[in-house]
């Protein structure tokens, strides 16, 4: 049997998923029942640019992070996002892969959602590019 490592995509997802985790907040791979506390975090998409050569694996992972949280909850919002933006900078080495995110190409935004009917609620969007080293 091959034995194939995971995907830099994979491992870019894993690695904010755990570390989510790490930070103490509730984490989801998809939006979770109603029923949920907030805040919380859902790691939504991730995207491979992926370029190969004959001797290396290049390019970029690009992954897109939501924290949810009630309006009273602004400061705890920002400082979540903010969290994951300062996360993102740098080297950041992994058991298969080695990355470098540039702060120019991370970007965060917090927005008011109103698509739950009678609710608003704070929408933190990090969007996170990490190069292929």
């Amino acid at each position: 049997m091959v034995l194939i490592r995971k995907s830099p995509a994979q491992d870019v997802y894993d690695r904010y998923f755990m570390l989510s985790q790490k930070m103490g907040y509730d984490t989801y791979d998809y939006l979770p029942p109603d029923k949920v506390k907030y805040p919380f975090v859902v790691m939504s998409s991730v995207e491979d640019n992926k370029n190969n050569t004959k001797t290396e694996l290049t390019g970029s992972i690009v992954l897109t992070i939501d924290c949810w949280g009630t309006p009273k909850q602004r400061l705890t919002i920002n400082e979540m996002v903010e969290r994951f933006f300062y996360a993102s900078i740098g080297h950041i080495s992994t058991e298969s892969y080695s990355y470098y995110g540039r702060a120019q190409q991370q970007s965060t935004r917090i927005l008011i959602d109103t698509s739950v009917p009678n609710s608003n609620l704070l929408h933190g969007i990090v969007t996170v590019e990490l190069q292929i080293q």
